[in-house]
């Protein structure tokens, strides 16, 4: 037993085997996380897109769908900072054509 007391809990793995499955959980948990975000724009960029389709410019629409080709290849959990800008920027876009077609 007193052996067993000199014996460093860094060196022992037993702590390690604990601190790898906490983050194992925590990069699942940012995971669900990233893709539930990502779920989210997916359904607010389709409800856009039919919206545009029925009231708005073929450019427009264009710009949508290839907006969400951009969203649907991008890793939220991963993505780059200007990734974040372009889809950032994108997204305001949408907000305001949304808004202008809310009002017609």
């Amino acid at each position: 037993m007193d052996a067993l007391k000199d014996i460093p809990l860094t060196t022992s793995n037993i702590m390690s085997f604990f601190d790898n499955n906490d983050q194992e959980y925590d990069l699942q948990q940012q995971k669900s996380i990233s893709e539930l975000k990502k779920e989210e724009y997916l359904q607010s960029i389709n409800l856009l897109k039919n919206i545009v389709k029925e009231k708005g410019a073929k450019d427009e629409l264009k710009r949508i769908q290839s907006f969400n080709i951009l969203l649907e290849v991008t890793d939220f959990l991963t993505m780059t900072e200007d990734r974040r800008s372009t889809i950032k920027i994108n997204m305001e876009w949408c907000n305001k054509i949304y808004e202008k077609y809310l009002d017609i």
